[in-house]
């Protein structure tokens, strides 16, 4: 039988993020039908190579964990050419940029070589340049340089997936349309899973007697890394209007201006704020939840946040800047998020309606289902 190799410079064993997220739910997903080996960077307190639901890790030792770096190009380029020597590999899969160093090895071995992009350079150096903020702008020359590798990069793949629509239209349109001989673009959103990510209101009951949190008010989630960009004070100064408390659930550079900003604004006592969490513990905190928020500056794909907590039976307001999730109806409820009185009157709407007992994930979402169309385009379906 062929396998998979996965190539991806983070996990959820580095650290939690979005894209660590779904790759590593689609690996194990994978693994139910075929055997998966992922070429990562160095994990701390792990061996070199291990297995784990499933899936085998080659962690490159020199590689510094999690981030992209001269030492992961080399290392990811040499393992990549040692797994393809064994001749059953099927197809390749790059999240994101992972495989760009190798991919030119795979045509010769007979695998598909599939890229998951999350987003774009373009998409990124718009989001910078739309920021008005000096570091932004001024680190947005580095997106130039990902431009031109990545139309020098795109071509040597046989099939590019996009997770959402935006990161879609920015693939097939100008500039990158325009400039990169692009191979076939797939629409391919990322799936969630069912089992894992459900209403489960004793896990609720219990989430909020830990954080102290009475079952009346309204809980409010943000969910994610807490960066300037992603405008999580916005979250914050709901509370000024809003009775109700807010957890946020991620670490991040902009923690102590959020704390500043809520004792400054007098809700401390209603915002709790838990760091970087376990993603076991993810289910739970969108269980708890009446709604999730996304009040970001940067332009979103499709975000996990909002699909784990649509399938917890929690609606999602979003930012004008996240996609839209199609099928979800009123279930997200997207708003001009830079507006104060746009995002109250739209969490207080959704507030109003009240969470589900029920997933209010659309049809198209399941981990499964997204699984097997992967298994397709690497070749091992």
């Amino acid at each position: 039988m062929k396998r998979v190799v996965v190539v991806t410079r983070g996990l959820p064993v580095h650290h939690v993020g979005g894209m660590e997220s779904v790759a590593w739910d689609l690996c194990r997903e994978l693994a139910r039908t075929t055997a998966v080996t992922v070429l990562t960077t160095c994990v701390p307190g792990r061996p070199a190579d291990f297995v784990l639901d499933g899936v085998r890790l080659r962690a490159l030792p020199g590689t510094p964990s999690g981030r992209y770096s001269a030492a992961w190009w080399r290392a990811s380029r040499a393992a990549l050419a040692q797994e393809l020597c064994d001749g059953d590999v099927g197809g390749v899969l790059s999240i994101s940029a992972g495989a760009f160093s190798g991919v030119d090895l795979v045509a010769g071995s007979g695998a598909r070589a599939v890229m998951q992009a999350h987003g774009t350079s373009v998409m990124e150096l718009a989001s910078k340049l739309g920021s008005h903020r000096l570091r932004p702008t001024a680190s947005a020359v580095r997106n130039v340089r990902g431009l031109l590798r990545d139309v020098a990069t795109y071509r040597k793949f046989d099939d590019v997936v996009a997770v959402g629509p935006s990161v879609e239209r920015s693939l097939s349109r100008a500039p990158l349309g325009s400039l990169v001989g692009m191979p076939p673009i797939h629409l391919l959103p990322n799936g969630v899973d069912g089992a894992v990510f459900r209403p489960d209101p004793v896990a609720a009951a219990g989430l909020r007697a830990e954080l102290s949190i009475p079952a009346g008010p309204p809980l409010l989630l943000v969910a994610g890394r807490l960066h300037p960009q992603k405008r999580a004070d916005r979250s914050v100064r709901l509370l000024s209007g809003l009775d109700g408390f807010l957890v946020l659930a991620g670490d991040g550079p902009d923690r102590a201006a959020l704390e500043h900003l809520a004792r400054e604004l007098g809700v401390s006592a209603r915002v709790r704020f838990l760091g970087s969490v376990a993603r076991e513990r993810v289910p739970a905190l969108y269980a708890a939840a009446d709604v999730s928020l996304l009040t970001s500056q940067w332009r979103e794909g499709l975000p996990m946040a909002v699909l784990e907590s649509l399938a917890c039976g929690t609606p999602a307001v979003t930012a004008l800047t996240t996609a839209e999730v199609a099928g979800a109806g009123d279930a997200v409820t997207r708003v001009d998020a830079s507006d104060p009185t746009a995002l109250l009157d739209g969490v207080s709407t959704v507030l109003a309606r009240g969470r589900s007992a029920t997933s209010l994930l659309p049809a198209g979402y399941d981990l499964a289902g997204v699984a097997a169309r992967y298994a397709d385009l690497l070749g091992v379906g």
